[in-house]
């Protein structure tokens, strides 16, 4: 094996790190970058395995030093779970993928053909847009069932913080997530897989020389790991064949009608996703949705509403995709915003108008067909983007929103809207999609000081009315240890005892500990 030693730098941080949105700031002693091996071979064991043993060099150098470690990617996160006061680990260069073949899969993998076909091996390192690049195109034919908003995230970050994603009737991005190659530390490697799940046969991690792990407690632990069990190096993740989808998005009740509002039709709607009980949102061929945002304005009186819908529709082998960004007609993105946000905090008039242009710059209203890849793509750069999530059961979703309303008219008015989701239960055990029907109400908009005092007045307010909910763990929470255990419960013990099982020694659990996690619990 070729001396590697070059994949690996060292680069002291004299400046606190920030976020990509540039809302968080850590003092961070340094960055270890993560390097692709130079020759580039191709993605397959022996790659993974110069890749492990560099990042594991840099964990063992972090230990020696006595810095706390976090793996980080795009640092996309609007909280600071990624924060560290000691070393992060780059492995956003790391992004090999290839789909997995057949004679590799487990005779007891419970997935049908298609799903034989749409297994992929992607490390941690690949964004969310280019695995859409790459498993879209015409040579495989395949697309991710959901994702977040955006896609500049890398695969290990966006689903160890629990992207929730967006689609009717299907579970977050995390949900992909079938098999996990976990570096617990700088010697222990595992390769984990839910027993009722089984994936791959025994022969890739025996050549990466992972310890293979299968039990359903420790992978619903770990899919969605807040960073807390080590470092996730690769994932297999299950896709379904690529589609269409056709979007339309309104906020009138006919195309020179009154505008939508947040009146009896549409609470229905939200509530109970009857679509036919509307006339604007009934489909004029019976079909359901595949996507349903409702997107309030509480600055408005009475609120108004924006819808998007898309509709799933076959592949046109004649779609050419096109991924590229599109400019902001306002300029550079948040930049713009964070000045807005900042003037807001003298001048609170100015909160309608300003929300109005949040909504243009967050959401698109032109009607489009596209792939999953090219609809929910990668966006201009951002940053001061204020944004929160609250999450309850379906039949909490009215009270949820008037609850948020209600605060908006006391703090506010802020310059936020409320988008509001739809995400099927997940089996992982912090997941923020753990109801039933999980609505989801992403509260984004302007970072200013009404904003953050609007965030700080969520979980007080629906603990009041006594509305079981979680809340995102990548956006600004209120989470407590007291709230975590609340909303979690048994889970929350079974994830602390599962990181003490794959972390036994006290010294790897603080090299994988930050304040973010000593906050809430999540240090035990």
């Amino acid at each position: 094996m070729p001396n590697d030693d070059a994949m690996l730098d060292w680069v002291p941080q004299a400046v606190p790190w920030k976020n990509f949105h540039e809302t968080i700031t850590a003092p961070i002693k340094g960055v270890y970058n993560v390097w692709y091996p130079a020759d580039l071979p191709r993605y397959g064991a022996d790659t993974i395995n110069r890749c492990t043993k560099q990042i594991q060099r840099a964990l063992a150098q972090a230990k020696a030093n006595g810095f706390t470690a976090r793996a980080i990617g795009r640092g996309w996160s609007l909280s600071d779970v990624p924060a560290t006061d000691g070393a992060l680990i780059d492995l956003s260069r790391l992004s090999g993928m290839k789909p997995i073949r057949q004679n590799q899969i487990d005779p007891g993998y419970p997935g049908d053909a298609d799903a034989r076909d749409g297994l992929w091996l992607i490390q941690a390192g690949a964004y969310i847009s280019q695995i859409n690049k790459m498993i879209e195109s015409d040579r495989y034919g395949r697309s991710l069932r959901t994702s977040g908003a955006a896609n500049g995230q890398t695969i290990a970050g966006a689903t160890a913080t629990g992207t929730h994603g967006s689609a009717l009737g299907i579970g977050a991005l995390h949900d992909h997530i079938v098999a996990i190659h976990l570096l617990a530390g700088d010697s222990n490697q595992f390769w984990l897989e839910r027993a009722s799940h089984p994936v791959l046969k025994p022969s890739l991690a025996a050549a990466l020389g992972a310890t293979v792990i299968r039990d359903d407690a420790l992978f619903n632990a770990v899919v969605m790991g807040l960073g807390a069990f080590g470092i996730i190096h690769n994932v297999i993740i299950e896709t379904r064949p690529r589609f269409l989808l056709e979007a339309k998005s309104f906020d009138k009740l006919t195309d020179t009608g009154p505008t939508l509002k947040f009146d009896a039709a549409m609470r229905t709607v939200i509530e109970t996703l009857d679509f036919d009980s509307h006339p604007r949102l009934k489909s004029q061929d019976g079909s359901q949705p595949y996507f349903f945002q409702p997107i309030i304005d509480p600055n408005s009186n009475p609120p108004e509403v924006l819808v998007s819908l898309m509709y799933e529709k076959p592949w046109d082998p004649n779609h050419q995709p096109d991924y590229n960004m599109a400019a902001s007609k306002f300029g550079p993105g948040f930049d713009f915003l964070s000045v807005i946000g900042q003037l807001l905090d003298v001048f609170q008039a100015g909160v309608p108008l300003v929300a109005q242009i949040a909504i243009a710059q967050l959401f698109s209203t032109k009607p489009k067909t596209g792939s999953w890849g090219e609809l929910f793509g990668y966006k201009t750069p951002r940053t001061k983007v204020a944004s929160s999530t609250v999450a309850v059961p379906l039949n909490r979703a009215l009270e949820t929103l008037d609850l948020l309303i209600e605060i908006n008219n006391d703090i506010g008015p802020a310059p936020l809207v409320f988008g509001c989701r739809y995400v099927k239960k997940s089996p992982a055990l912090l997941a923020m999609n753990r109801f039933d029907t999980t609505f989801v109400v992403s509260i984004d908009g302007i970072f200013n000081n009404t904003s953050l005092a609007f965030f700080d007045a969520i979980a007080p307010k629906i603990e009041q009315a006594g509305i079981p909910f979680t809340q995102h763990w990548g956006k600004t929470n209120g989470y407590t240890p007291a709230r975590v255990q609340n909303a979690y419960g048994a889970d929350f013990t079974a994830w602390k005892d599962a990181r003490h099982q794959l972390l036994p020694d006290p010294a790897d659990r603080a090299l994988f500990t930050n304040d973010y996690m000593q906050q809430r619990g999540l240090d035990a």
